[in-house]
């Protein structure tokens, strides 16, 4: 019996301890059970964010990607507006990208201007100018349009308007260097073909934009010379007086200019016969008595003149020419010296032929290569040459 009692009281005390262990251990278990859930929830959470970023980064450049396409497929279409829409998107989204497009654009455009597109190529850089108004190579891009064009003020304007789009002083300078040779490129064009009026006119546009370049009034005073007026020339001239680079060519247009102011209305002529005999000065150094003909085409010296005018005066051979003359056809040398002039009236890179032609009156023939660079009349009457410039 009382073996049932000892055993009944240590099943009891057996689940008591059993009862009170689980008690005191259950919330340590759950706490590392909801540690668990816990971490394994933030772990998912920071995956997920992760991977949200990640998405993220790849929508941007997608849409990246997608807006360079479409400003591509815009210039190739030449829809340059909706190109320069498009690029203000992309610039705002990542401007790494804008020197890719830029050079595209570029490259489009010169193509344009090489075809000679010219409408869209001004669509083009308008569009481009539009998102970058300083951008230095779309604004050279339209002197070279301009040039293309044979609009040559726009693009010498245009190419002087470029210093405003800079701002550094060193750049400056350059862009200026830049327009002045193109001023210059352009007056030699105009000086080669004789377009005194034109050269004129280009260089009082071209002086509002450059008031400080003495260049431009070296060859204002020198067209103004060349169409014959002088008073014009001469005050065109003397400030170039002070100016170290221009004081001694100036000083000899100057000379020029007061002896074209003291030119005779009229030059006397000397008459043997029915010939009239005029006299001549060849490079400021050697006289010589010429015989009007106005049907010779080409002025003429007699040999013995030509070896005396070596001893005197530089000339430089150009060729052999066959002439027709009152005797038949004969073999002349062409000779070239560096001015002509009857009393003032200077033609300057003049040729001559030489020939054995001898008279005892005069030193050879003033042919029309010099009467024709003027309005002349011959007064038979009162033995006058009468010269305008033209």
């Amino acid at each position: 019996m009382w073996r049932i009692v000892v055993f009944f009281v240590l099943v009891c005390s057996l689940g008591l301890n059993f009862y009170f262990f689980m008690k005191l251990n259950i919330p340590s278990v759950e706490g590392r059970i909801q540690g668990s859930n816990q971490q394994h929830s933030v772990f998912n959470q920071t995956l997920a964010s992760t991977e949200k970023k990640q998405n993220d980064g790849s929508s941007l450049l997608d849409s990246e990607l997608k807006l360079v396409k479409q400003v591509k497929t815009a210039i190739k279409a030449h829809d340059f507006y909706l190109a320069r829409f498009l690029i203000i998107a992309l610039a705002n989204d990542n401007e790494s990208v804008l020197p890719e497009v830029k050079k595209l654009w570029l490259q489009a455009t010169k193509i344009l201007i090489k075809e000679g597109l010219f409408n869209y190529v001004e669509d083009s850089i308008n569009a481009y100018l539009d998102f970058k108004p300083n951008d230095i190579d779309f604004l050279y891009l339209r002197v070279d349009s301009y040039l293309q064009q044979e609009l040559f003020i726009g693009a010498i304007t245009t190419a002087y308007e470029i210093k405003y789009h800079v701002f550094n002083e060193a750049k400056k300078r350059t862009v200026l260097l830049y327009a002045r040779q193109l001023v210059q490129q352009q007056i030699d064009v105009l000086i080669r073909n004789s377009l005194w009026l034109e050269l004129i006119d280009m260089i009082e546009h071209v002086s509002i934009l450059d008031p400080e370049d003495p260049n431009l009034q070296w060859f204002f005073s020198q067209a103004h010379f060349k169409i014959g007026e002088f008073e014009l020339a001469k005050n065109a001239v003397q400030p170039l007086l002070t100016q170290s680079n221009y004081q001694v060519k100036a000083e000899g247009l100057l000379s020029k200019i007061n002896l074209a102011l003291r030119k005779p209305e009229s030059i006397q002529l000397n008459r043997h016969g029915e010939h009239f005999i005029v006299q001549g000065t060849i490079n400021n150094a050697f006289d010589v008595s010429l015989m009007l003909d106005t049907g010779a085409s080409i002025s003429l010296l007699s040999e013995q003149a030509f070896e005396q005018l070596s001893q005197y005066a530089e000339v430089d051979y150009v060729k052999e020419l066959q002439l027709n003359t009152a005797g038949g056809q004969i073999t002349a040398s062409i000779y070239k010296v560096a001015e002509f002039e009857i009393q003032g009236y200077v033609l300057e890179d003049f040729i001559f032929a030489v020939s054995p032609f001898s008279s005892a009156n005069n030193d050879g023939l003033l042919g029309m290569n010099y009467l024709s660079a003027f309005d002349f009349h011959i007064d038979q009457t009162n033995n006058l040459l009468i010269l305008t410039n033209k």
